[in-house]
């Protein structure tokens, strides 16, 4: 048994919660992720059915399992993302319940773009990072903020694949989701700190650079949900207040022309 897989089988036997952080006797930190449990697969059902009504492809949900099977699948995923040079945690030794692997780094680009002293150049750079991983003909899973990771050498990162899009969707479609579940997990925090417009110009350049399947299944997504735009109240929830931002931010990108100076 290699040294990884005694520190799995002995840490896993102690643990309680489903995902826990350590650092072992030579300094290194690693993170242990035990089953969880199964997840109820109606609402996943409820939110296909609403995907399929408004025609949004590429927000349909991709169940995630949990137990075993998301464990699997994580493994999977992270083993095959190493493979294509996309930085994710390196997976140090695995067994049907658990999983050992390494850490990247201590900060979420969520919190950096939250509370760090230049939010816009953090929240560019999360986008160059996903174009990068897009561009080796990879995909993410759940590419919110709070899972990318600002490294320990200064780069970006990204964890949790517990679910693989690629099981339910095509290439551009995976590409797509990863679009949309960044801008939907920032676009709020952009809105509080004033941003939206200036992040509105930037996204509508990169946008406008993506291939035709991918932009196409965004700009079904924008012009289905433009409507939300125009809530603002706290009352209604800070998941209406996330995607009505999202929303806004697309209304922005769509208002913009470019000027002499940028390409078209």
């Amino acid at each position: 048994m290699s040294d990884y897989s005694h520190h799995l089988s002995t840490l896993s036997a102690q643990q309680n919660h489903t995902i826990a952080c350590y650092a072992l006797e030579n300094g290194e930190t690693v993170w242990l992720r035990k089953t969880g449990k199964h997840l109820p697969q109606w609402r996943y059902k409820l939110l296909g059915w609403i995907a399929s009504l408004l025609k949004l492809g590429a927000l349909h949900p991709v169940p995630n399992f949990g137990g075993r099977i998301a464990l699997q699948t994580e493994a999977e995923r992270l083993k095959q993302l190493h493979r294509q040079g996309v930085c994710v945690p390196p997976l140090l030794a695995q067994s049907d319940d658990a999983l050992l692997f390494g850490h990247i780094g201590n900060h979420t680009l969520l919190s950096e773009i939250e509370h760090g002293g230049n939010p816009l150049q953090s929240w560019q750079q999360g986008l160059d990072a996903i174009a990068e991983v897009h561009a080796k003909g990879a995909y993410l899973s759940q590419a919110f903020a709070r899972n990318i990771i600002r490294t320990d050498n200064g780069g970006i990162g990204f964890i949790d694949f517990e679910d693989n899009p690629a099981d339910y969707l095509d290439f551009s479609l995976c590409c797509s989701r990863d679009w949309l579940c960044y801008l939907h997990s920032t676009a709020i925090v952009l809105n509080a700190h004033g941003l939206l417009e200036e992040a509105a110009i930037i996204w509508k350049q990169l946008s406008d650079t993506l291939p035709e399947n991918t932009a196409g299944a965004i700009a079904a997504a924008a012009h289905k949900t433009l409507w939300l735009r125009h809530f603002s109240s706290p009352k209604l929830g800070r998941d209406t207040l996330r995607l009505a931002c999202l929303s806004k931010l697309f209304f922005l990108a769509s208002r913009h022309r470019p000027t002499e100076s940028e390409p078209s």
